[in-house]
């Protein structure tokens, strides 16, 4: 939905402006404090840690789509244009080549933010899951346990981090390279 959302805005000026406002009043919401409002509407259910996954990880997307958009050499747009290329095809055939890294960066920003909001989640309002099994551990003071749960969640970040780093690689190969290739400079 913000991949999408991030290319119109950075094509589309009047877009940008038409919500701007909106996405600069929701965007400094801290994500846990939409989880009151979502227990409210969403109670105990997994709907509930979907909409404040879904909230809270949308910023970094969006924004670093609307980046990637906006940087793109406009000299590439119009060569496209000048070609006759629809708007569908400039989008698919340019811009999404032009900004696919910085979607990558925003969707690799976006998962710890997953992954940190699903286990507050699961602490605040839930009664299953990583999170409330260490938070109700620790009321238990069955240390070892919450330990346990924590080391559990550090071996799920690095294998999702190592997952999403072999999807870049895959995806991106041509960036992936590029990025090796700065490092050993």
């Amino acid at each position: 939905v913000f991949i999408p959302l991030g290319i119109l805005m950075g094509l589309f000026e009047r877009c940008y402006r038409a919500l701007e406002v909106v996405i600069e009043m929701l965007r400094p919401i801290p994500p846990p404090v939409v989880i009151p409002v979502a227990l409210l509407f969403f109670g105990l259910e997994d709907e509930m840690k979907i909409v404040v996954i879904f909230f809270s990880c949308s910023w970094p997307i969006l924004l670093n789509t609307l980046d990637g958009v906006k940087n793109i050499d406009r000299l590439l747009l119009n060569t496209a244009r000048t070609f006759g290329l629809s708007h569908v095809k400039i989008i698919w055939q340019v811009v999404l080549p032009a900004c696919s890294p910085q979607i990558m960066t925003g969707l690799r920003v976006s998962l710890p933010i997953t992954l940190i909001l699903v286990v507050i989640s699961e602490m605040v309002g839930s009664t299953d899951g990583i999170g409330y099994f260490i938070l109700d551990s620790q009321r238990r003071f069955k240390v070892a346990q919450m330990y346990a749960g924590m080391l559990a969640l550090a071996i799920l970040g690095y294998a999702l981090n190592l997952l999403f780093n072999l999807a870049h690689r895959a995806l991106l190969p041509w960036h992936w390279g590029m990025l090796r290739m700065n490092r050993e400079e």
